[in-house]
């Protein structure tokens, strides 16, 4: 049975305190010890509180009690003290400073709180209560076009609906209302409605007005301070071990300043890890100029890349390169594997004499600039093949930070997941509160050949596709389902006749078994010696690493 009073006090006929009695042993209340010296005293008399009867409250310490007398049995009174809601007073207070009207509705559409905004838009006495009264005892409206009512019958969001009634002071509105049910585990309690007027709206769209011109003050000036960059190595999402190892190594030489290579497959966050390396270096203030080199034809990245000059071809103006304009700062050249060999060694030659000529031009221009790449392949391979030439190689990868594909740290999926969830939740009416077994099962199925791109890009749909706030499975693209799934319990007894046991999970993944047993079997033989176990397979000593670190031959 509840309890509607914290402390109980019993009074003499002169209102003196004759006992006192607790709702329950476990109640706490500030300076609760003090009560021991009530006995005997008048109400008044009490140390340290405030008797607001007219009101119907007494201010104990800093807390804050309603007042209620009884007389449970003849010639016998008592007042109830219960301790007010700061919980609920603080919500009020808030709600009271949104300029949109807010309604709140219990199930049958009784009132339970109007907030200040509404009540002057009702221009209602402060007199009058609302409370518990029904809504169409306040209204002259449509029982069948209120917003509020339709929500309820409904048991769903009504949003955009324009109203036009009088309320119970004879006052005609016109509004655009938008009504919420809310519910708990299944059970309808009520209704919120938002209630806005044309001077409502008005208001808004000058408040809108105006944070916007805060915000894009505050945008310009980040992007000045920050130079071109967003991302630092923070926004890098998940606790895999070799994920972080490479955060870790990023950070570590992120300020010495040497040339770095990100080896990466698309869409594992290449340009992340090189703005958060551009702003961990000494160069942070200075401009990050980011190039995309499979973006360009051969016949435009050399002027986008060194400039022009005047009269060096049809049309042509002295402009300035994007190396000149990360002069001082950082140089980020993205998918540098697609870059010409002759581009590459017209590159080399500003690597090594730190100076440039624009295209059409004899004069030299010094240049001062950190040169982060990127390579989608293996980098080792693609210089022993020739694809990326060696000298340049090793100008620009003096370090070299590999990050790990999804497939290979599927655990960071629900941490990425939740990520994107919380940064890209749609409309608050439609939060996403939960995700199905299976909608994990299936993320967990797929390859991911677009890696954590490749997630968000799911996720997007499947965020939009959600409607009851639980991800599901139906929610994920058609294409994605009817791909790669792993077969079903109805499945284990397939009836063609292809031979599915040697092929395993696959091409890919049996070519990397083996890859992987080679390696081993070599680094084994070579009895740990890392230029042994590379000349027994025939690759450089700087590969053969990269295969140790993949496969943590160093920790077994």
């Amino acid at each position: 049975m509840p309890v509607f009073y914290d402390l109980l006090l019993v009074l003499t006929p002169d209102d003196c305190v004759q006992s006192i009695q607790f709702a329950s042993p476990e109640v706490s209340l500030p300076n609760q010890e003090e009560t021991d010296h009530w006995i005997g005293l008048s109400l008044e008399k009490i140390p340290n509180t405030q008797w607001d009867f007219s009101k119907g409250s007494v201010l104990w310490g800093n807390c804050r009690f309603w007042l209620r007398f009884v007389s449970p049995v003849p010639e016998t009174r008592c007042l109830l003290l219960q301790r007010e809601n700061q919980k609920q007073a603080l919500m009020e207070a808030a709600l009271n400073l949104f300029p949109d009207g807010i309604q709140i509705y219990d199930a049958k559409a009784d009132v339970q709180f109007f907030n200040q905004s509404f009540l002057d838009l009702l221009e209602l006495p402060h007199t009058e209560r609302v409370e518990g009264r029904n809504i169409l005892n306040i209204f002259s409206v449509d029982p069948e076009y209120s917003s509020t009512l339709a929500a309820l019958n409904l048991r769903t969001c009504v949003q955009g609906r324009f109203d036009r009634y009088k309320s119970s002071t004879g006052k005609e509105l016109l509004t655009v209302n938008a009504s919420y049910p809310v519910f708990e585990e299944g059970r309808l309690l009520g209704c919120i409605t938002i209630e806005r007027d044309s001077k409502i709206i008005e208001q808004r769209l000058n408040t809108y007005k105006n944070l916007q011109q805060i915000i894009f003050r505050h945008i310009s000036s980040s992007l000045e301070q920050s130079k071109g960059t967003r991302y630092t190595l923070h926004d890098l999402v998940g606790s895999d071990p070799l994920l972080t190892a490479a955060k870790k190594l990023a950070a570590k030489m992120a300020p010495r300043d040497l040339n770095i290579l990100i080896q990466g497959e698309t869409g594992t966050g290449k340009e992340i890890f090189a703005q958060g390396i551009h702003n961990l270096s000494s160069r942070k203030n200075e401009k990050f100029v980011a190039v995309n080199c499979a973006a360009f034809p051969e016949s435009l990245i050399e002027g986008l890349l060194f400039g022009t000059t005047k009269g060096a071809f049809t049309g042509s103006t002295d402009k300035m390169g994007l190396i000149e304009e990360a002069n001082h700062g950082t140089l980020f050249l993205d998918e540098l594997n697609s870059m010409s060999l002759g581009m590459q060694a017209k590159l080399l030659r500003v690597v090594q004499e730190k100076t440039l000529r624009r295209v059409g031009s004899t004069k030299s221009i010094p240049v001062d600039v950190r040169i982060i790449s990127s390579c989608n392949q293996d980098a080792y391979a693609l210089s022993e093949s020739g694809a990326l030439r060696p000298d340049l190689f090793y100008r620009l990868a003096s370090v070299v930070v590999e990050i790990p594909p999804l497939r290979e740290r599927m655990d960071d999926i629900p941490q990425l997941t939740w990520h994107y969830i919380r940064k890209n939740q749609p409309l608050p009416a439609h939060p996403i509160t939960d995700v199905s077994p299976a909608f994990w099962e299936r993320l967990r199925q797929h390859r991911w050949p677009g890696n954590v791109r490749e997630l968000f890009h799911v996720l997007d749909y499947a965020m939009s596709d959600c409607e009851a706030g639980v991800l599901r499975e139906e929610n994920l693209p058609s294409h994605f389902r009817s791909r790669g799934e792993l077969p079903s319990a109805s499945d284990a007894h397939p009836t063609n006749d292809l031979p599915e046991e040697p092929f395993g999970e696959g091409l890919a993944a049996r070519m990397q078994e083996h890859e992987q047993q080679l390696v081993t079997e070599a680094y084994r033989l070579a009895q740990g010696n890392i230029r042994k176990a590379a000349a027994l397979l025939k690759i450089s000593r700087q590969n053969f690493q990269y295969y140790a670190r993949k496969y943590h031959l160093r920790d077994s």
